[in-house]
């Protein structure tokens, strides 16, 4: 008889000062500590308990940073701050192409209702962006309704309707901070998916949303740094990397599946 696992929505209990207790069902929750400091807590899907925390702030230019501090064997103390004008120390000396490339990420969302609940979160595109990225970058990604979606493939492409995604690529700018000396320029650009686009898509292909999400952010991290599709032997070394990148990040072959 197979063993299959039932996976359910997460029931969080808040407890407050006067020690009521009050249940909700939720995947992710918002926690709000003023300031501009944020902590966001998600529940993946899974058999057991994996929680992702990322720290968040409304400066852009900030830098928000966690801290643990153990106090039991079962107790852990989170801490947020936000750190502004942060300055990297030199960075240590490694191997012949031995660093992670640098990357600075903006996520902006001009989405209103089922389109935003659609979006996927900022920390899931931070995930597909490191992924894909083979050298330092400085990207934005910017979620979309029909309107816009539509407005930008028709002014910058010529057609006139909505697509999955986006590339715009700018003039290289001067290397990251923190970033080691490889005596050359880090790479700017922009991703702009339209998510209503992408959720017809993932449900005619048979994919999940998530899926199809880390797929395209793949896909246009990799225009972004010259990769393209446009002979048969372009189109089959791009396809490659894209199937080991998601491959890596837990996600199945996007082109077996929608062959």
């Amino acid at each position: 008889m197979a063993n299959d696992t039932v996976v359910s929505t997460p029931r969080i209990t808040a407890i407050a000062a006067d020690g009521k207790a009050s249940r909700v069902k939720a995947e992710r929750l918002e926690i709000d500590f003023g300031n501009g400091r944020r902590l966001l807590l998600a529940f993946p899907e899974s058999a057991w308990g994996d929680l992702e925390i990322e720290a968040d702030c409304e400066d852009d230019s900030a830098v928000p940073m966690l801290s643990l501090q153990p106090g039991a064997c079962n107790l852990l103390t989170l801490r947020v701050d936000v750190h502004h004008d942060m300055r990297f120390v030199d960075p240590l000396e490694l191997p012949e192409g031995g660093h992670e490339p640098v990357l600075k990420l903006s996520v902006q969302k001009a989405l209103e209702g089922e389109d935003k609940a659609n979006a996927p979160k900022k920390n899931h595109i931070r995930r597909w962006v490191r992924a894909a990225a083979r050298r330092d970058a400085e990207v934005t990604v910017r979620l979309v309704g029909e309107a816009e979606g539509r407005e930008l493939n028709r002014d910058y492409r010529g057609k006139d309707y909505a697509t999955n995604v986006l590339t715009f690529v700018y003039a290289e700018n001067e290397a990251l901070p923190g970033a080691p000396d490889a005596g050359g320029d880090v790479l700017a650009g922009d991703l702009v998916l339209c998510v209503p686009v992408v959720v017809r898509e993932a449900a005619a292909q048979g994919k999940t949303l998530e899926a199809h999400f880390a797929h395209l952010v793949v896909h246009g991290m990799l225009h972004l740094q010259g990769y393209d599709h446009e002979t048969e032997a372009e189109a089959a070394e791009m396809e490659s990397l894209e199937t080991a990148i998601l491959r890596e990040l837990g996600y199945a072959d996007p082109y077996a599946l929608s062959a």
